[in-house]
C-alpha cells in the first residue's frame, strides 16, 4: 500500500484522482469519522456527498481483497437488470484504486446517516424503522431467487469473511477457538480480561461458534449493517406512503466489503442492534454501580427503542412473510445475531477505543449473553 490516506494528503489525492478541482477545496466540508477510518465529504453547489474509504492500516489479512470485493459487487449489480432494486440500494461508484485499497462513492446531497438522524431527534420515528425493515426484506427476497447472484458470490469464496469481525481479523478467531499463549503476544493486553471472561462462559461460546460456523447460506447479505452505514433522504418524513410500493430503494447502504451468500437473520439482527446500542450507551457505567442498576438508570430506556425494534421486525416479515415458512427459527436467530454483533462491537472498540471498551465490557457481555442464550426473552418485545 503506497498511500495511507490521512487528513493532510486526502485533498491532494482527490485532486490527483480528478475527483475534485483545486479551486473547490475551500468550499468542501469534511466529516472525519475516526471510528471507521472513512471520510464523508460534502461537495459544493449541492453536487452530492463523497464517501472515501480505505482499509485500516492495521488490517491483518494477507492479500486483503475486501475493497476489491466490494467494487466487484457494485459492478455485478449494475450489470444485472433482474436485481434493479438491490442495485438501487448501493451508491454510485466514483473511483476505485486497487493498489491502495481505496474506494470512493457518491450519495445524494440531501442524504444523512440514520445514526445522525436519530442523534438529532428526541424520538425514534417508527417510519424509519419500517423503511429499513422493508428494505432489508426486499434485498434478501430478491437475491434468494437469483442464480446469478449465488454464482457470483460463491465464486468469491476465497475472500468471503462470513461473520468474522472485520477489524482486527485475528480477534474473532478467539471466539471460536481456545486461546493459546503464543497467540496472546499479538493481542492488546486490554483485551485479555474480556477474552478470558468470554471463554469461561461455555454456553455463550457454544452458541457463538454455532452461529459463526453453521449459519444459513441463502441470499446476498451485507453482514455489517450499522446505522452510520445507512443513508436516508433528508425529506424522510414524506416517505411513509412510498416505502412498501417503491420499485427502487429509498435509502443507500454503504460498506459492502463483508458481503456474502449468507444468513438474512444476520442483517436484521445487526440492524436492530443499533437500537439496543442507543439504550446501552445511555446507561451510567461505573465499577461501583451494579449492572442491573445501570440498566434502571438508562436515560434512553428499553421501552423507548422497543417500538422501533418491533416495527422494523414486523415490516420485514410483512414484506417477506415466506421467510417464517422457509426458516422457522428466523426470529430467534435475529436476536442471537444481535448478541453476536454486540460482542463484535466490543472487540472493535478494544482495537480503536480501548478505554471505552474497558468501561463497556461487563455491561455489553451481560446483555450479549442474554440475547444469545435467552432470545425468547426478547422475542416478546
Amino acid at each position: 500500500m503506497a498511500i495511507k490516506l490521512n487528513y493532510k494528503n486526502l485533498f491532494d489525492y482527490l485532486i490527483d484522482a480528478a475527483i475534485c478541482q483545486k479551486e473547490d477545496l475551500d468550499s468542501l466540508k469534511v466529516d472525519v469519522n475516526s471510528k471507521t477510518f472513512h471520510w464523508l465529504i460534502e461537495l459544493n453547489k449541492n453536487q452530492g456527498k463523497l464517501f472515501v474509504k480505505q482499509l485500516p492500516h492495521f488490517s491483518t489479512l494477507d492479500n486483503d481483497v475486501r475493497v476489491y470485493k466490494e467494487w466487484k459487487l457494485y459492478n455485478f449489480l449494475q450489470s444485472h437488470k433482474a436485481l434493479d432494486y438491490v442495485s438501487s440500494l448501493t451508491p454510485e461508484i466514483r473511483h476505485f484504486d486497487d493498489s491502495n485499497s481505496i474506494l470512493i462513492y457518491k450519495c445524494p446531497n440531501d442524504s444523512i446517516t440514520l445514526q445522525s438522524c436519530y442523534e438529532n431527534q428526541t424520538t425514534f420515528p417508527i417510519v424509519l424503522a419500517e423503511l429499513v425493515g422493508t428494505t432489508l426484506a426486499k434485498l434478501h427476497s430478491q437475491t434468494m431467487s437469483s442464480q446469478e447472484c449465488y454464482t457470483f458470490l460463491t465464486e468469491l469464496e476465497e475472500c468471503k469473511l462470513k461473520y468474522q469481525l472485520p477489524y482486527p481479523d485475528y480477534l474473532s478467531n478467539y471466539l471460536i477457538s481456545r486461546i493459546e499463549p503464543e497467540s496472546l503476544k499479538k493481542t492488546q493486553a486490554v483485551c485479555w480480561r474480556f477474552l478470558g471472561i468470554f471463554q469461561q462462559s461455555e454456553a455463550v461460546r457454544e452458541i457463538v461458534t454455532e452461529l459463526v460456523l453453521n449459519h444459513r447460506h441463502c441470499c446476498l447479505t451485507h453482514n455489517n449493517i450499522q446505522f452510520q452505514k445507512i443513508f436516508i433522504p433528508g425529506h424522510w418524513e414524506k416517505l411513509k406512503s412510498e416505502i412498501q410500493d417503491s420499485d427502487k430503494s429509498l435509502i443507500k447502504i454503504v460498506d459492502w466489503e463483508a458481503c456474502s451468500w449468507g444468513d438474512p437473520a444476520c442483517d436484521l439482527g445487526k440492524a436492530i442492534l443499533g437500537y439496543f446500542l442507543f439504550w446501552l450507551n445511555s446507561m451510567i457505567v461505573h465499577p461501583a454501580i451494579d449492572i442491573k442498576k445501570s440498566i434502571q438508570l438508562a436515560t434512553i430506556p428499553l421501552e423507548v427503542v422497543r417500538p422501533s425494534i418491533v416495527a422494523m421486525t414486523k415490516a420485514y416479515i410483512n414484506t417477506s412473510p415466506k421467510i417464517l415458512e422457509d426458516y422457522p427459527n428466523f426470529l430467534k436467530r435475529v436476536i442471537q445475531f444481535a448478541g453476536l454483533g454486540l460482542i463484535y462491537q466490543l472487540l472493535t472498540e478494544f482495537q480503536l477505543q480501548p478505554e471505552m471498551a474497558l468501561s463497556h465490557q461487563e455491561l455489553y457481555f451481560f446483555i450479549a449473553a442474554q440475547l444469545l442464550c435467552k432470545p425468547e426473552k426478547f422475542l416478546s418485545i
